[in-house]
């Protein structure tokens, strides 16, 4: 098995499993962080205890988006100030449509359960950009899946995923929704019954996607406010959103998402990143050629980005950063990175941490 980045340190009440997860590429909307601010509030926990200053302001533009990865961080450490293995779980119960803005007023205005479930499919990047949402129709029963190509965001972010898909599906139904299994890629918890009585029904983990698993069936339930006027109104509306948003098969960032998701594992070759995305070598070479992109440079280019985002890091020590990024030697990391900094990667973070404590 690959090894996965560990990039926190545990405390001893929270289980490791909430940290097994890989460093992921891509962006996700502030809508999310707004929603983890509230559960915050709710649960007795100044958001300023987890959440930076430039995430606490109301006034944050609608469509604003913030890296995935940090997202993925900012849910440990809330799981860590709440003492809430089960985090996930709880974020997504509390998801609503209108957080989604015109996104969410679309699924609120389709005339079945099917069509707001395919549009969660269509707008997914609008709601993260890290793995794409598939759907898999087998004999009488319906698949919405995401794998693991661009990596693995944890716990936190699949079962928050997974349980707000399925709130949303309750809310403008009305109805409880009859699914069939859960998967999850994570590891298990030690204690399943909060899923299975969650989901109703079995929830395994372990697997190769994380998925729902649905009588086709359902997809004709009735939806609580159809409106198709409104509802192609906003589709337009957010469909213009969607054409600003950075293309999903844009090589050069599907690329750095592969080399990012590969590097824990052992320097990425050209020949894995080309596997990795269902390529030829040679494909893939002439696609980035024609292009205008170098691997070897762009390599470089994504392990310095990678690299810096671990030494921002205190709790990691510089073997550890090495490691994560392929070198079994913390030397050789060392060499690397002053080629690409003109500094060690010591002199790098005492330097960043000089600047940060100037600006407090």
């Amino acid at each position: 098995m690959p090894m996965l980045s560990t990039a926190f340190m545990r405390p001893a009440a929270l289980p490791a499993r909430l940290y097994q997860r890989d460093v992921v590429q891509g962006m996700v909307p502030l809508t999310l962080v707004r929603v983890l601010r509230q559960h915050l509030a709710a649960q007795g926990l100044p958001p300023e205890a987890v959440l930076p200053p430039d995430l606490l302001k109301d006034d944050a533009d609608p469509l604003g988006r913030i890296a995935a990865e940090t997202y993925c961080e900012l849910l440990i450490r809330a799981a860590e100030r709440l003492q809430d293995p089960l985090l996930g779980l709880h974020l997504g119960q509390s998801m609503q449509p209108t957080h989604l803005g015109a996104l969410g007023y679309v699924l609120l205005a389709c005339d079945n359960l099917g069509a707001c479930l395919m549009r969660i499919q269509r707008y997914h990047r609008l709601v993260h950009d890290i793995n794409p949402i598939h759907h898999e129709v087998q004999g009488d029963q319906l698949s919405m899946q995401w794998g693991i190509s661009r990596g693995k965001p944890g716990a936190l972010f699949d079962e928050a995923g997974l349980a707000s898909i399925v709130q949303f599906a309750r809310n403008v139904s009305g109805q409880q929704l009859m699914l069939t299994l859960v998967d999850f890629v994570n590891p298990p918890p030690v204690d399943v019954r909060p899923y299975s009585a969650y989901f109703g029904c079995p929830v395994r983990f372990g697997q190769p996607m994380t998925r729902l698993v649905m009588p086709v069936s359902c997809l004709s339930a009735p939806l609580r406010q159809p409106d198709p006027t409104l509802r192609q109104l906003l589709e337009d509306q957010v469909d213009a959103v969607m054409r600003q948003l950075p293309q999903g098969d844009d090589l050069t960032e599907t690329t750095r998402r592969v080399i990012a998701h590969l590097a824990p594992h052992g320097m990425p070759e050209l020949a894995q990143v080309a596997q990795e995305m269902r390529l030829s070598p040679r494909v893939f070479y002439r696609r980035l050629a024609q292009a205008g992109v170098n691997f070897r440079e762009l390599r470089e280019a994504t392990l310095l980005q990678v690299a810096e985002l671990h030494l921002s890091d205190a709790r990691l020590t510089l073997a550890e950063v090495a490691a994560l990024l392929g070198y079994t030697e913390q030397s050789a990391f060392s060499r690397a990175f002053k080629r690409w900094r003109g500094l060690s990667p010591l002199q790098w973070r005492q330097q960043r941490s000089a600047t940060v404590s100037a600006s407090l």
